[in-house]
């Protein structure tokens, strides 16, 4: 064989085992086959009645009903559609979350600017902190009502407590060297937390942020569930009372793929920041 040849081959295997090794090192490849193996290993189920059917239907009915394009469950004004009760979940946990993160951010800086503050307030979150989101669905509807402000609320005390407590935590944490070097150079307040305290924090806060997105998702589902009538939730729970079980199973699937969508959009917002931080 020429030397010519040989190199040419060499080159092709090389570029060969790169492309090989940049598939296998793709999270989207890994998701895809793990999502593959469930979905065999759910159609195997049913196919040699493993799982009941008429309770979990296999992937072969419950795809093709997804893209039907008659994905809707109730009547009159209590129907409902599963893009419609997306976009009201998507909704309520968008406000809710914009709510509880800048109501948290206030109670930070003012801990960490205002001494008495901290012994007044931080008792109050570390309270709050610990309350499960669905021990405010009863007191919700009691005062709120049924609408779609209940779910708004229930979302917000479920970031509150411990989105304040991370951030100040993360502030706390912030090394005292850089605080007195920034004070020996004069720097204001306002500067002070720009330029020092905010870079310093936004892993650990990005990281809470991300937490927190999954509590108020499991909340404001919780409390669509649970009495608050419309949203992804609620569709999931009219369709089990009308034993629509195709129906729960894609709300139930949209609930995690959504959920998964939205963290790696938080995952690369974090990359982001941390590359415009450094």
């Amino acid at each position: 064989m020429q030397p010519h040849s040989t190199n040419r081959l060499d080159r092709q295997i090389t570029l060969i085992s790169r492309f090989v090794q940049l598939i296998l090192q793709s999270n989207l490849l890994w998701f895809c086959l793990a999502w593959l193996l469930i979905i065999l290993l759910w159609e195997l189920g049913s196919y040699m009645e493993w799982l009941n059917p008429q309770i979990l239907p296999p992937p072969s009915e419950t795809i093709p009903y997804a893209f039907s394009g008659n994905i809707s469950i109730g009547f009159g004004q209590q129907k409902t559609g599963l893009f419609e009760a997306t976009a009201i979940t998507l909704a309520r946990v968008g406000i809710g979350m914009l709510a509880g993160l800048l109501v948290s951010s206030c109670l930070a800086v003012m801990v960490i600017e205002l001494p008495l503050l901290r012994r007044l307030v931080l008792p109050i979150v570390q309270s709050l902190a610990p309350i499960a989101p669905v021990a405010w669905i009863p007191f919700t509807i009691a005062v709120i009502g049924i609408g779609g402000q209940a779910a708004v609320f229930i979302v917000f005390m479920a970031v509150l407590g411990t989105m304040s407590l991370s951030l100040i935590a993360a502030l706390d944490g912030i090394p005292a060297e850089y605080l007195k070097i920034a004070r020996n150079l004069g720097t204001s307040r306002i500067r002070m937390w720009w330029y020092v305290r905010l870079p310093a924090i936004t892993p650990s806060a990005m990281t809470a942020i991300r937490m927190s997105f999954f509590g108020a998702w499991m909340a404001v589902l919780a409390g669509e569930m649970a009495g608050i009538n419309s949203g992804l939730g609620y569709m999931i729970i009219m369709a089990q009372q009308m034993y629509n079980m195709k129906l729960v199973m894609i709300g139930i699937l949209a609930i995690g793929f959504i959920g998964f969508a939205i963290d790696r959009l938080l995952l690369l917002a974090n990359a982001r920041l941390l590359q415009w931080i450094e």
